[in-house]
């Protein structure tokens, strides 16, 4: 199974399980939620909070890959200018060298 199928998978299952808790959550307000339907709503609960659990920390990961990515992005924008600097330093250097040489 693709990436890209497991993605849908989950995430109809999401759904799924939180068409459920909405009726569930109904008639737990109206007070005749059933047993087995107040185990299957702690047990779809439990799932939600365990995928957003993982959500945080896949976003809290995310976060710190793209701060080390963006530490680098600048430090190689840093090293260009850096690099450019030299460049322009050694070419008036070489064209001040070849101007003595053609004043001699």
């Amino acid at each position: 199974m693709s990436r890209r199928s497991r993605a849908i998978d989950r995430e109809l299952a999401r759904i799924r399980r939180r068409e459920i808790l909405a009726v569930l959550l109904s008639r737990a307000e109206r007070g005749v939620l059933l047993p087995d339907e107040a185990r299957l709503l702690r047990a779809d609960v439990e799932a939600e909070i365990a995928d957003s659990d993982r959500a945080r920390r896949s976003v809290g990961g995310q976060t710190a890959a793209v701060r080390r990515l963006h530490a680098r992005v600048e430090a190689a924008e840093q090293a260009i200018v850096e690099a450019e600097a030299e460049r322009d330093r050694l070419a008036d250097a070489v064209r001040q060298a070849a101007e003595g040489r053609a004043a001699a």
